[in-house]
């Protein structure tokens, strides 16, 4: 417009910023071509495929889901759905999508040797994703809580409250909310290597196992 008041040539903007497109995305090629040089050859997952499968949360960004699709992994993150292949060790990356962009994910696993987090990068920052237990029902969960006495005749309660959460009561403890980690199995949130089993026989609980790294304890129910 001010080329045209002042009577001078008029610049050929759309070319330019054409030509521009052009480069960049050429460049944007030959960088992406570069991708993988770093990558360490012969190594293999810690894990089996379907042991990566399942649910992971972060509080801001949401759910990631890992899944089966036939005999491979897919990343399912909110509307994108890639294949999701191993890089190497316990790194696994989605193809160099056009749209969607390349999204590589690193597993961690926890004392257990469990995978338990996923990490990514996303909004320039390393995200956390911790992986979700499958939730009890309320009717087993009223069954797991009740009074359980160890080998030398202390008793605690595991308690159901109104969260639906079950909480270790000790006298003259605080209490300790257990989070669901699989099948019967729960955690503590300050102590990540210590695990609450309980135990059930012919559908009927019998005693409540403690799992730490020194050995395993059972508690019998009352």
């Amino acid at each position: 417009m001010c080329e045209r008041l002042l009577g001078l040539s008029q610049t050929p903007w759309s070319d330019r910023w054409l030509d521009v497109r052009f480069k960049a995305k050429q460049a944007g090629k030959e960088d992406r071509a570069k991708a993988g040089e770093n990558r360490v050859s012969n190594t293999t997952p810690s894990h089996s495929l379907t042991d990566y499968v399942g649910k992971y949360a972060n509080p801001i960004y949401g759910i990631l889901k890992i899944e089966m699709n036939d005999s491979e992994l897919q990343f399912n993150f909110g509307k994108i759905k890639l294949p999701l292949n191993h890089f190497h060790y316990d790194r696994f990356d989605t193809p160099d999508d056009e749209i969607d962009g390349k999204w590589s994910l690193n597993f961690l696993t926890n004392s257990q040797g469990d995978v338990n987090k996923v990490t990514m990068s996303i909004d320039m920052a390393e995200v956390i994703f911790t992986r979700q237990a499958k939730i009890l029902d309320s009717q087993l969960l009223k069954q797991l809580a009740g009074t359980y006495e160890t080998p030398v005749g202390f008793k605690l309660q595991v308690v159901l409250k109104e969260d639906d959460f079950l909480y270790l009561v000790i006298p003259g403890q605080p209490e300790e909310k257990l989070i669901p980690y699989k099948n019967l199995t729960f955690q503590i949130q300050r102590f990540s290597d210590l695990m609450l089993e309980f135990v059930l026989e012919n559908g009927e609980v019998k005693a409540l196992k403690q799992i730490d790294p020194s050995g395993e304890y059972v508690l019998k129910r009352c």
